[in-house]
């Protein structure tokens, strides 16, 4: 299921957690996001930051299972960003926590110069962040190292999936 970012099958992830997908766009690509109408995302990397507080398909490692399938039934905005023929997840962050902490990373995120928001409401439509897709300015390793930074500020112990 993970051996696509080069985990092992054997690796177990923690039931409940965090994490941050980080998304590359080789290129620009259109898609519908329901209630934001049809939006442009850009060819450049991307975050976005979840949770998984739950146990079967909500445990941490399903959540992240279901972002890496490509077929799938579009629920989230996150889905339908997925779903473009040039998004793929070439990272993940994570940590183990029981506490429901996207919204604390993401403000991390939001407050790092390098980061800013792509659509205003896009993946937030839970909660009271502006954005929880944000449009990460610089390239993959600086990308991985703040996003684990920002954890560590939170208190989080992160990992890293590649």
């Amino acid at each position: 299921m993970m051996s696509d970012l080069g985990m092992c099958n054997e690796t177990k992830l923690p039931l409940k957690g965090v994490y941050t997908l980080i998304i590359r766009f080789a290129r620009s690509c259109e898609t519908r996001i329901r209630n934001h109408g049809s939006v442009v995302i850009g060819r450049g990397l991307y975050v976005y930051t979840g949770s998984a507080l739950g146990a079967g398909s909500s445990s941490l490692e399903a959540r992240i299972g279901r972002h890496l399938r490509r077929r799938k039934k579009k629920f989230w905005h996150i889905d339908r960003i997925l779903a473009c023929k040039y998004a793929r997840v070439v990272s993940v962050v994570f940590a183990e926590t029981i506490c429901r902490m996207e919204c604390e990373v993401n403000a991390a995120l939001l407050r790092d110069s390098h980061m800013s928001v792509l659509f205003a409401g896009v993946g937030s439509s839970d909660c009271r962040c502006s954005s929880h897709v944000l449009l990460a300015k610089q390239s993959l390793l600086s990308v991985r190292r703040r996003v684990c930074a920002h954890y560590s500020e939170q208190g989080l112990t992160p990992q890293v999936v590649r």
